[in-house]
């Protein structure tokens, strides 16, 4: 089933202001937003765990039954077609995290969760080849304040494809920077997730309306 803007938001003038493009294969690349282990799991005897049960059950089922089958799926079809795939990790780079921006520090204090310990790892059904680039990151943003966009510019890459969680952070983060910066930037909707469906419409929605394009894995592998 394709993902359409208009039925979410029907009042919207997208046939005036919705960006228009084609994924150009040889120049796509594929980039996927902080699916790692701690990320992927609402563990049950955590403050959201716990204090949003029905929530931590939406999250992880979605992400078991939707968005890891997709990550495999396009994965293993962008190395198919030996196009580039670029990973981002987030999370303390020391064990003291005093690195991190105020804002994040109050997310992972005391720190649980930093560079080399297993949880900060991409989850084992994606890991990251030796010829795939992994970017460690301290903000929300995957293109702030890392090497992301020098290397695809290396590379040659006018296209990306943005997955991974969360939808209305970090990924929605790196997708405007990402236009921001003149990549035509698709996100994946049925790659990516976040604690609600709201949530996560929502942030595809404000993606959708001026910065680029939505759309399914399945309809996005069509146009490859």
């Amino acid at each position: 089933m394709s993902w359409n803007a208009a039925e979410l938001d029907p009042q919207y003038p997208f046939d005036l202001f919705a960006v228009r493009f084609d994924l150009d294969q040889a120049h796509t690349a594929l980039v996927v937003i902080d699916m790692q282990v701690d990320y992927l799991n609402i563990e049950e005897n955590t403050p959201i765990g716990e204090k949003y049960p029905e929530m931590r059950n939406y999250f992880n089922t979605r992400i078991d039954q939707i968005v890891m089958p997709n990550a495999v799926k396009l994965i293993s079809n962008f190395r198919e077609r030996n196009l580039k795939i670029a990973y981002t990790r987030n999370g303390c780079m020391t064990s003291l995290g005093d690195e991190m921006s105020s804002r994040l520090r109050a997310l992972n204090n005391p720190p649980k969760l930093w560079r080399g310990t297993p949880r900060y790892e991409i989850a084992e059904a994606i890991r990251p080849r030796p010829e795939d680039l992994v970017i460690d990151k301290l903000t929300s943003g995957g293109f702030t304040s890392s090497q992301l966009d020098h290397a695809l510019r290396n590379y040659g890459v006018t296209d990306v494809v943005i997955v991974g969680v969360f939808t209305d952070m970090c990924v929605l983060g790196s997708a405007r920077v990402a236009a921001e910066l003149g990549y035509n930037t698709m996100i994946c909707a049925d790659c990516s997730a976040t604690m609600t469906q709201r949530a996560h419409d929502e942030a595809l929605l404000v993606h959708a309306r001026r910065f680029g394009r939505v759309a399914t894995a399945d309809d996005l592998l069509k146009e490859l």
